[in-house]
């Protein structure tokens, strides 16, 4: 017998609902860090370049 867990669903249910979250937060991770370096390499060249 499984053991109950918060959301009351069986334990192939809560392992199912960890791996999908995992799967997001990852996904999530690495669409931060394309947009760090996108932005990264769009502004490198004119950081420094101000209007007088």
């Amino acid at each position: 017998m499984s053991r109950p867990n918060a959301f009351n669903e069986s334990d192939e249910a809560a392992k199912a609902r960890r791996k999908r979250s995992i799967a997001l937060g990852i996904g999530l991770a690495l669409f931060v860090v394309i947009v760090f370096v996108v932005t990264l390499a769009k502004l490198q060249g004119h950081v420094l370049d101000r209007p007088n």
